[in-house]
């Protein structure tokens, strides 16, 4: 690990000597020298499929893609959003920007060892409760019945906090069929799958969390381990494409291309057309934000330098506690940084009800500057904390579900929509989870009785 560190201070160094011009086309390359040296030690380290969504680690990865492409993309011009390449080639501050990112990968990628090594000394093997089907099937059918039609109706109304409510029941029954290894689960990924790309094509981030999700309880409960072997090389690529096919999909229906489908499966078959379009690279680039999280991050730094908006020393956070509270009511709530950030980028979008979101990394910069490093580590050190303690908690309890609800929307919160969305994101889903909470598990079919336990009881590693 210490060369690895030696690695990444050189690159630091490299990144405060270089030429401002040299950093504004060609920083991507030092974000790629991380990269390659980051992603895969940590991935290494790691051992099972599930740890892949340790929110640090998913995080490093996520940051790690969007610096090395953003990197080379923004400033030559690349994506439908052109207004990040004008203001990247002004920027005179990268010797901070450039160096102040690459500590924050460096900050994920110490946590995250750190976590691993937390989860290694617990796998000492744990014990899973047997999964067994000595329950009235009357009643684990009418359960998951009433959890696909609430979901269904949530897709179908999207009201205010739908996804909350939507993610919530996806955690419950999830994490109902992959723990029992139901044979017909893999239909119900599917169809769930389809209503969201189907009824919800608008938002591609909570397609691609419900995507995440099924993919984390298959890993953890089939304790699928990280090698190179063909099955697992298989299914990374299935999960792969199944992510390019969402993605595609959803942004077909959301116009791109002009294909203007009438249904979904119309859209899936547009697909091929769509991918030889003049459009299709600057589209693809768009939807996986490419572009937009890597000119948001240096642009919000940028402003800070400048002096366009200021220090908030922590006031991003101290605004969860006035989530209740409407701002009529008190004329001094503080604003998130995505508010302030909009406004000072954009005023007229703000104005018609906009918001840009500002990439958590760069929110500490915002709050604290240089100094933003600290806060930073410690917000992942606790986010980790959660995913440790998912691995000891109860099957089907409140902190199982909330745990995994909270570990698996970490991309809301990495992306920059802030603390208090993600939070607030949890805080609706709470009535749900604590209703299936103080439902017996046996009743969702989960588990079978504590009698009868001793005799089958199933031992794995806690991964």
């Amino acid at each position: 690990m210490i060369p690895v560190l030696i690695w990444n201070l050189g690159l630091v160094a490299a990144a405060i000597v270089l030429p401002n011009n040299s950093l504004m086309y060609n920083s991507w390359v030092l974000y790629g020298l991380q990269a390659i040296v980051l992603v895969p030690f940590t991935i290494k380290r790691a051992r099972y499929a599930s740890n892949l969504f340790m929110p640090s680690l998913f995080t490093l990865a996520y940051f790690s893609v969007n610096l090395c492409f953003g990197g080379y993309l923004v400033p030559r011009g690349f994506g439908f959003y052109k207004e990040y390449t004008t203001h990247a080639l002004s920027i005179t501050s990268y010797n901070q920007i450039v160096p102040y990112l690459l500590l924050c990968n460096v900050a994920l990628f110490v946590v995250t060892i750190n976590a691993l090594r937390d989860l290694e000394r617990r796998e000492t093997l744990g014990e899973r409760e047997s999964i067994d089907g000595r329950v009235p099937k009357g009643a684990s059918l009418f359960a998951q019945l009433c959890l696909i039609g609430g979901f269904i109706i949530c897709s179908y109304y999207d009201f205010t906090g739908a996804f909350s409510v939507q993610l919530a029941l996806l955690v419950v029954h999830f994490g109902i069929i992959s723990r029992r290894q139901a044979p017909y689960r893999f239909g119900l990924y599917v169809l769930y799958l389809l209503i969201e790309v189907g009824l919800n094509f608008n938002n591609k981030r909570e397609i691609v969390i419900v995507l995440f999700l099924l993919l984390f309880y298959e890993a953890y409960y089939r304790r699928t381990k990280l090698s190179l072997s063909i099955a697992n090389v298989f299914r990374f690529t299935a999960a792969a494409a199944g992510f390019m096919g969402l993605v595609l999909t959803a942004s077909i229906l959301r116009g791109y291309g002009g294909f203007a489908p009438s249904s979904l499966l119309e859209a899936v078959k547009v697909i091929p057309d769509y991918a030889a379009a003049p459009v299709f690279q600057d589209a693809v680039i768009d939807n996986l934000e490419l572009n937009y999280n890597y000119g948001s991050s240096i642009t919000a730094i940028d402003f800070t330098v400048r002096g366009r908006l200021p220090h908030l020393l922590g006031l991003s956070f101290w605004k969860v506690l006035f989530l209740p509270i409407p701002q009529n009511l008190i004329g001094w709530k503080p604003e998130s940084v995505m508010q302030l950030y909009t406004k000072a980028y954009d005023a007229t979008f703000w104005l018609e009800n906009g918001s840009l979101p500002v990439v958590f990394s760069s929110e500490m910069f915002v709050n604290f500057g240089q100094f933003g490093l600290l806060p930073f580590t410690l917000v992942w050190i606790g986010l980790n904390g959660i995913f440790v303690s998912f691995t000891r908690a109860t099957p089907h309890s409140l902190w199982y579900h909330s745990s995994v609800f909270l570990c698996l929307s970490i991309l809301i919160f990495a992306r920059g929509s802030g603390l208090e969305l993600y939070l607030l994101t949890y805080m609706l889903a709470i009535p749900v989870l604590v209703a299936v909470a103080l439902l017996r598990p046996w009743r969702l079919g989960s588990v079978m009785p504590a009698s009868a336990r001793t005799a089958r009881t199933l031992t794995r590693p806690v991964s």
